[in-house]
């Protein structure tokens, strides 16, 4: 099963590496949505429950942000992350995860892409930090790849075209 685990996140990772490419913030919702679908089944497979959870919630949040952002939504994926993880507590990375899901849940609600981005480096920080502790090599190599998707995304869009000004 580890094997199994480890390939699902295999495909996840090219997903999250086109997700921050895209300028849209609807395209990168759809991409985040299907990587996090992968990655539940990911955290299942290795018994981790309590991110598999809310990786299933995530999925569910991602999808809904594509199409609408209230803040009561927003509130109520929190409740429900928060419920699912005391239902399900493991150990204490049962909260890294928790909080890390938080954070990425605030990020999916930011109407600017550019917020979503920021907010997801915080998030996809504690997310490396949790799958190292977890001993998923794949995961880690996964949320950094998805760090640096979004690091470069987030020059592409917003340094480098001030840069190629500059010059001008």
């Amino acid at each position: 099963m580890f094997l199994v685990s480890q390939c699902l996140v295999v495909i996840a990772t090219f997903l999250d590496l086109a997700s921050f490419q895209f300028k849209s913030r609807k395209l990168i919702l759809l991409c985040l949505f299907s990587s996090v679908l992968l990655t539940a089944a990911h955290f299942f497979l290795l018994d981790k429950i309590s991110a598999g959870l809310l990786m299933l919630i995530a999925a569910v949040r991602y999808f809904y942000c594509i199409f609408n952002r209230s803040q009561w939504a927003m509130l109520g994926f929190m409740l429900l992350s928060t419920v699912a993880v005391i239902l399900s507590w493991q150990d204490w990375l049962s909260g890294l995860a928790l909080l890390a899901t938080l954070i990425q849940t605030f990020a999916s609600f930011q109407s600017r892409d550019v917020l979503l981005r920021l907010f997801m480096v915080f998030g996809t920080a504690l997310w490396i930090s949790h799958n190292i502790l977890v001993g998923s090599p794949m995961a880690v190599l996964m949320e950094c790849l998805f760090l640096l998707s979004n690091l470069v995304g987030l020059w592409r869009f917003y340094c480098w075209p001030k840069e190629a000004k500059a010059v001008d």
